[in-house]
């Protein structure tokens, strides 16, 4: 993620513009800056809807597939429900704007400290979007144009950037560990055995939205497509950890199978090994030393998380 929200000095005038194209009577509404990812940048105008702006070609390309997908997505949770798309005055593609997701967005510290990880209500509210997410019908999926890509293609694309770029970055055993992770994970047949469905892509502890002590809203659908649903609980592993995950999974009424416990190990390594590869692409320190960080704590932490078990 990217702490701080960069905008030109001109943003105030260029978005207040297109506003007048789309939603005239708030040209002139309160206007704030929210956040920032690494695609996007988000303001909030009104105190009541969320403007979000591609800020390079990944980004304008989720606002995209957004947009076709979540008129026609239903879930038991809020998610955003695009009042219009826009020439994007700040960047490429389209912008967006929906009525604010009610929630706030938490750390996973935070959910922590306010003991909503062992909330039965908190399971069973995952559990339900993921099985929701996951019914979607795959034919209507491609129809909307979500792509399906091959995960053993791209990882084993990523492999050499990895060596690359984030092997010399690491002790010699971290690089062991991270690259005998990602081999074992391409070389496993059964690892590619799923049966494909719509996932959400990046289910993270701060893309579900807390009121007070229930979790009321789902964000951040950019990263959806078709493929492996086991992957909907890669950043909850990370970020939850393997109980909260073995409980979703109980309320499913699925196993935490040990097949499943490898593939999220490497998934929870594979991310931030990417991201420093990204970071170091888009020139972006901050996010480098991050994803090192997260990177080494993984790979200290993942033989207890179940990364070597049989």
């Amino acid at each position: 993620m990217i702490r701080n929200v960069s905008l030109p000095d001109d943003w105030e005038p260029r978005v207040r513009k297109s506003l007048g194209g789309v939603l005239p009577e708030l040209r002139d509404a309160s206007l704030r800056p929210l956040g920032a990812g690494l695609d996007n940048v988000t303001l909030l105008l009104n105190e009541e809807i969320v403007l979000r702006l591609p800020k390079n070609d990944d980004g304008a390309e989720s606002v995209e597939r957004e947009a076709r997908l979540l008129p026609e997505l239903t879930i038991d949770l809020a998610i955003p429900r695009f009042l219009f798309t826009a020439p994007n005055p700040l960047g490429p593609g389209s912008f967006c704007g929906y009525v604010l997701v009610p929630g706030e967005v938490l750390s996973p510290e935070q959910w922590r400290a306010r003991g909503l990880l062992d909330r039965p209500e908190s399971v069973r509210r995952v559990a339900a979007a993921l099985d929701a997410v996951h019914a979607f019908p795959v034919d209507k999926a491609e129809r909307l144009g979500l792509p399906a890509p091959g995960l053993r293609e791209d990882f084993a694309d990523d492999l050499a950037s990895i060596r690359r770029e984030v092997l010399p970055r690491l002790t010699s055993e971290q690089g062991k560990t991270l690259l005998a992770a990602w081999e074992g994970y391409l070389g496993g047949d059964a690892n590619f055995a799923y049966r494909p469905t719509l996932t959400h892509g990046d289910v993270s502890l701060d893309h579900l939205l807390v009121s007070g002590e229930e979790i009321t809203g789902l964000i951040d659908f950019g990263d959806a497509e078709i493929g492996d649903p086991d992957y909907d609980l890669s950043y909850l592993w990370a970020e939850a950890g393997p109980e909260f995950v073995r409980r979703v999974q109980a309320h499913r009424g699925l196993p935490l199978a040990k097949g499943l416990v490898r593939k999220l190990d490497f998934w929870s390594l594979a991310d931030p090994a990417q991201d420093v590869v990204y970071g170091l692409e888009i020139d972006e320190p901050e996010l480098v030393d991050d994803a090192l960080s997260t990177l080494r704590a993984r790979l200290a932490a993942g033989t207890r998380q179940g990364l070597d078990r049989e």
